[in-house]
């Protein structure tokens, strides 16, 4: 099974830019010249702080996003670490209306976990058309009958 690494077309370079905007503020605070040049030891943490938290985030930015391949589905989350679901753990896959965005639903392939986990939802592969989450749930679906006879 070949790798497939979906991620949000909007997301990602609006959050590039906001982080890269926070980086160029610490940048520019310290080479400002009087932090570094008075010996400013708040200003030179507060500009190294910002320069380190401001690429760190452009780098969890880049990360976004769903990897479906053998292993199984990993939910790259912004503010959390990797959520793997192996296919042995999915019981079954279903198109659910997770949201109305703009008064419109939108639709995603939920994982029915076989454990006291319940479900996750894929909002990263959701849709505002119904017939487009169904093919994503289709694709799902083969993925994990193709895991299973391997």
């Amino acid at each position: 099974m070949s790798r497939i690494v979906v991620r949000p077309r909007i997301q990602i370079p609006i959050l590039v830019v906001i982080f890269t905007a926070w980086t160029l503020v610490g940048v520019t605070y310290l080479t400002s010249g009087d932090v570094v040049a008075e010996r400013d030891w708040f200003g030179i943490v507060l500009g190294c702080v910002l320069v380190t938290s401001g690429v760190a985030g452009i780098w969890r930015a880049g990360r976004l996003g769903v990897v479906i391949d053998a292993e199984g589905v990993r939910l790259r989350g912004f503010d959390s670490r990797d959520q793997v679901t192996p296919w042995s753990a999915i019981q079954a896959v279903d198109c659910v209306q997770i949201d109305v965005r703009g008064g419109l639903p939108l639709y995603a392939p939920v994982l029915r976990l076989s454990d006291e986990a319940g479900s996750t939802p894929l909002s990263a592969l959701g849709s505002y058309l119904r017939q487009d989450a169904d093919r994503k749930v289709e694709q799902l679906r083969s993925f994990k009958a193709g895991a299973a006879q391997s």
